[in-house]
């Protein structure tokens, strides 16, 4: 018998993570029972069609699967989350009732990964700024000089799935990494082609990226103080939560104009239209999109519901979360769309 799945994202979100491979697989591997109302479902609403189902997906936007959801579900398989994090979307009962849980967290950090390489190089490069000065007129001034990425020291803190593909991406560019995670040891950071160090060595590489989960633990870890170490003309990147930073210190380091920064991540979102912030022009602001492409997002239901097959056979599964995994990972932030 084909394992029943209930597939929560409605429309037209199920459209942007669902491809068309992925509901060949649902419509012949598993028996669905789809989201039909156009929205996320409630709570009750959940409560109301999970009993007797196998597997439950999740997205952007789902109700959280509740101790007492999983109780009304009575044997239920697996949770597959098409986003990030489950923190906040899984119990960790759920891992000692034995039910298996999987999420697209580590296809989320390729795809997040290539947003901070992008970023620094819309720093180094600024190529629409080139193009709106070529259509005033303008042509090769000193003031246009870019810079280059290559021999570049890189503090990267916390070694997240996002920062160990980010690290790959960068390593052609021949940069030197400093590696700040209080986790990790010095043989293991040397294995990633990085150098293990503190975080206020971190602090001053001429390139600063924070990939560290939103934990109690981690809450404004980078201080004002510590804002105060990036380098004259450095650059820094929070692709990560809002919360790690001091907002209020990091935005009055960079009114000093001494360095650059790029942000896609706030303690409130949207942005406030009043946030200082917005008005300060070395600072790239974009809307809380790092993991949003159009391949990413059409590979993340797929990728959770071949992994979930590969459970039921006994197989190596690749997006699986484990109770330790889930005890690391930070909550996800701000809501989001549905």
């Amino acid at each position: 018998m084909k394992p029943k799945v209930l597939v929560l994202p409605p429309q037209p979100l199920l459209d942007n993570i669902c491809s068309a491979r992925c509901r060949e697989l649902l419509e012949s591997e598993f028996t669905a029972v789809w989201n039909h109302t156009g929205q996320n479902f409630s709570e009750q609403q959940l409560a109301e069609c999970v009993g007797g189902v196998d597997i439950v997906i999740t997205s952007w936007g789902s109700p959280a699967i509740t101790e007492r959801l999983i109780d009304i579900g009575g044997d239920l398989y697996a949770i597959g989350h098409a986003a990030g994090s489950v923190k906040d979307m899984v119990p960790k009962s759920a891992f000692q009732k034995g039910i298996r849980v999987f999420s697209a967290n580590s296809r989320m950090a390729r795809t997040v990964a290539e947003y901070c390489l992008t970023a620094i190089m819309t720093l180094f490069r600024p190529l629409v700024r080139y193009d709106s000065e070529v259509r005033q007129g303008k042509w090769k001034p000193f003031s246009f000089r870019g810079r280059e990425l290559g021999g570049s020291t890189v503090g990267i803190i916390a070694a997240s799935a996002v920062a160990l593909q980010f690290i790959k991406l960068l390593k052609p560019f021949g940069v030197q990494i400093c590696l700040y995670d209080p986790y990790i040891t010095e043989a293991e950071a040397a294995s990633l082609g990085a150098v293990k160090c503190t975080l206020e060595e971190a602090m001053r590489c001429r390139i600063v990226s924070v990939h560290a989960p939103s934990l109690p633990a981690t809450a404004n870890l980078i201080t004002k103080e510590l804002l105060r170490l990036i380098p004259e003309g450095g650059v820094f990147l929070n692709s990560s939560r809002g919360a790690v930073v001091s907002e209020e210190g990091l935005t009055a380091e960079l009114q000093t104009g001494r360095f650059q920064a790029v942000l896609d991540v706030y303690v409130e979102e949207p942005l406030p239209m009043d946030h200082p912030l917005r008005k300060l022009d070395n600072v790239l602001l974009t809307p809380h999109i790092g993991a949003e492409t159009v391949e990413g997002q059409k590979d993340y239901m797929e990728l959770i519901l071949e992994d979930i097959l590969r459970a039921r056979r006994g197989e190596q599964t690749f997006y699986e979360v484990s109770e330790r995994m889930w005890d690391m990972m930070g909550h996800p932030g701000p809501k989001r769309r549905s």
